[in-house]
């Protein structure tokens, strides 16, 4: 049996707790843990909560979960995965990202113990009304991922604050499953179960799942005046299919020159990429790409120009489906690094040249603590290949994570781990190649200063450049 495993997101002073509290008086059948990540080191939400009853509760102080504690997460969640709870409520601080918490759970060594259930995000529609940039950047972030999106506090905001909510909302996509309007916190139980073909439940699905819409017709006529010559269509894959950036490109653009007989006049989709989430978008014959907070699935949405009895969908589908990447392409992957240049080109760097380059930390145990093994300094293999001194880079692993773009000038401070005790870093110890870089690194976020598994290295420019 596996836990099922709520995020509860939402800015500073939205109501999570007290959404967590009436859980608990409406779960009174069910053992619960809870893990609460107080940003400061009072932990008062966790005190808050014990007063009431001595429920299973984990506290993380002093940070973010998915930023600056990760590895206290992660043991935090095998105390809990022991304890075996029949669910499991997390609340981050309210400056958290929800979908950090996702990967990291994806990738843990608990994931076989832990399902991922909906994420509730709950939003204070007054305070989103008067929010300045910053903080409503950092709301349509958490609002991006959620699958049950909360207005809580309606009974103290304005008509005009509520309706300026549900126009933002309707403009997210793909959207939340469910939009859901209360006061203090109060979200039935059935609304934290994922619906049909969804989720996880989407998982048990084989391949992609299609969703045909004969634009063309309803359910009165085959000619409908507003969609007369068009066709939609949908896909939808799992979160845990990888797809190939590359090859998805090569689909999409295949499509956009009318290679599957009819014309593509639109198309929208959100993959799980070796390179990411992305999204990816037409416009103007081209292909745009943009990062993706979505963590749910991977979907596109198409609309096809057509005459008569054409099916430009069903070549659509197997070039989509042929980008997904194979079990044996993934493994393929963790016996060597790929750099990804900026201009396409790919250099493949073996173990024996990480070996051999110079300057190398025979065990970098004296410079990261409960770290073992020899590792290759970052700097050293940029200059023997002469690579870019500036830009960004993204990490990429074999199991399909990836990190936040990552500054070149902080990742050249870093090491890549490759060898112990004369072996290939094993997985248990984030092998075969794990990336470090210290804390004590300017513009190097902590959450992507140590990925595990790394198999590729992704180098872009900065947009400016």
């Amino acid at each position: 049996m596996t836990i099922p495993v709520h995020i509860i997101g939402g800015f500073l002073g939205t109501g999570k707790t007290t959404f967590i509290r009436d859980q608990l008086a409406a779960r009174k059948d069910e053992q619960l843990a809870i893990l609460v990540n107080d940003f400061g080191e009072a932990s008062l939400d966790a005190a808050t909560l014990a007063a009431d009853r001595p429920y299973e509760i984990t506290n993380i102080p002093g940070g973010c979960v998915c930023c600056t504690a990760p590895e206290g997460f992660v043991d935090a969640l095998g105390e809990i995965v022991a304890r075996g709870p029949d669910r499991l409520l997390i609340e981050p601080t309210g400056l958290a990202r929800p979908q950090d918490l996702i990967d990291t759970i994806r990738r843990s060594p608990h994931a076989d113990s832990l399902e991922i259930a909906p994420v509730i995000v709950l939003i204070d529609p007054a305070r989103l009304a008067r929010a300045g940039a910053p903080e409503r950047e950092l709301i349509a972030h958490q609002a991006e991922i959620a699958d049950v999106l909360v207005a809580n506090r309606t009974d103290l905001c304005e008509p005009e604050a509520l309706e300026h909510f549900e126009t933002w909302a309707a403009e997210l996509w793909p959207g939340p499953l469910v939009l859901h309007r209360t006061t203090h916190g109060r979200v039935p139980v059935e609304l934290m179960e994922w619906p049909e073909n969804e989720g996880t439940r989407l998982s048990r699905v084989a391949g992609g799942h299609r969703h045909q819409d004969h634009a063309a017709d309803d359910s009165h006529d085959h000619h409908a005046d507003s969609t007369e010559g068009f066709r939609a269509e949908s896909w939808r894959w799992s979160a845990e299919r990888v797809f190939s950036r590359e090859r998805l490109f090569r689909a999409v653009l295949r499509m956009s020159q009318g290679l599957t007989g009819a014309p593509l006049a639109r198309f929208k989709g959100i993959f799980h990429t070796d390179e990411g989430f992305l999204l990816l978008e037409l416009a103007g014959g081209a292909v745009h790409e943009a990062r993706s907070l979505h963590r749910r699935d991977s979907r596109a949405d198409a609309i096809f120009t057509v005459e008569g009895d054409t099916d430009p969908a069903r070549l659509a589908a197997i070039w989509l489906s042929d980008a997904v990447l194979s079990d044996r392409e993934l493994e393929a992957k963790t016996h060597e690094i790929e750099l990804a240049l900026p201009d396409g080109r790919v250099r493949i760097i073996h173990r024996k040249e990480l070996l051999g380059l110079p300057d190398g930390i025979p065990d970098v145990s004296l410079k990261f603590a409960k770290r073992a093994g020899a590792a290759a300094r970052i700097e050293a293999l940029w200059q023997a290949h002469d690579l870019p001194g500036s830009g960004h880079a993204i990490l990429c692993a074999a199991d399909g994570f990836t990190s936040e773009p990552v500054p070149i000038e902080a990742l050249r401070q870093g090491v890549l781990l490759h060898t112990l005790d004369g072996e290939a870093l094993p997985a248990a110890k984030g092998g075969p190649f794990r990336l470090l870089i210290p804390e004590e690194v300017e513009n190097a976020p902590s959450a992507c200063a140590n990925v595990k598994g790394v198999v590729r290295i992704v180098l872009k420019k900065d947009t400016a450049e």
